[in-house]
């Protein structure tokens, strides 16, 4: 039912193009600028990957990096490796969540757009339950074949935000940052319930402005 979901989280974990080794020890990423010319070069959006405290933000051994001639260094002299994507460790985050992926893409809307064709299907569906809240709106079927919904994003430029929910999970194909970089998630969906949208719905929003306020400090400013 949530092909089209599982195709856009199969994109953003795959890309994983020109991955190379990444330094040994590193507190920032980058995720890389296109010239002119085509290639990824230093310079693009820098995520921290250790906390303020030292704390390793980040699960290093899913980080996927660039073969790049000449990068960044931070304030200590360490290598700042520009990157394709990393995933953040869940066991450090203050949101419960079982993965958070932040990836560069080609166009973060053309992909938001595409996943939400599996929400627009099972609107047009005549057994849909429409249910609208002050910045949501998800979609249950007599079926029960869980919920999905269209909500707002914490982000600016309007870009599409579905959420896909079944028995076991909910999963967040893409939440665009900006127009290249997008973050998926996946958490439990153990306290939603299909027979309860507008409480499903208002748990995902909040769950959503957690993930973009985890997030929004480790954008840093070198």
């Amino acid at each position: 039912m949530f092909r089209t979901a599982a195709i856009f989280i199969a994109l953003l974990l795959s890309n994983q193009a020109n991955a190379q080794d990444c330094p040994s020890f590193y507190r920032f990423v980058d995720f890389g600028l296109e010239g002119n010319d085509g290639r990824i070069y230093r310079g693009g959006t820098t995520f921290r990957a250790e906390s303020f405290d030292g704390q390793s933000l980040i699960l290093k051994s899913q980080t996927k990096c660039r073969a790049i001639r000449e990068i960044s260094k931070d304030g200590h002299g360490n290598p700042i490796p520009v990157v394709t994507s990393v995933d953040y460790d869940p066991t450090v985050m203050d949101v419960r969540l079982d993965k958070l992926k932040i990836s560069i893409v080609d166009s973060t809307d053309t992909i938001a757009k595409e996943s939400a064709k599996s929400h627009q299907d099972r609107v047009a569906r005549p057994d849909a339950k429409l249910t609208r809240g002050s910045n949501f709106l998800c979609v249950t079927l007599r079926a029960k074949d869980g919920l999905s919904c269209q909500l707002v994003s914490p982000y600016s430029g309007n870009r599409p935000l579905y959420v896909y929910c079944d028995v076991a999970k909910c999963t967040m194909p893409v939440l665009a940052i900006d127009s290249q970089l997008a973050a998926s998630a996946v958490w439990p969906s153990d306290d939603l319930s299909a027979d309860n949208p507008s409480s499903a719905g208002i748990k995902i929003s909040k769950k959503i402005f957690k993930i973009h306020d985890f997030l929004k400090p480790l954008s840093a400013a070198l």
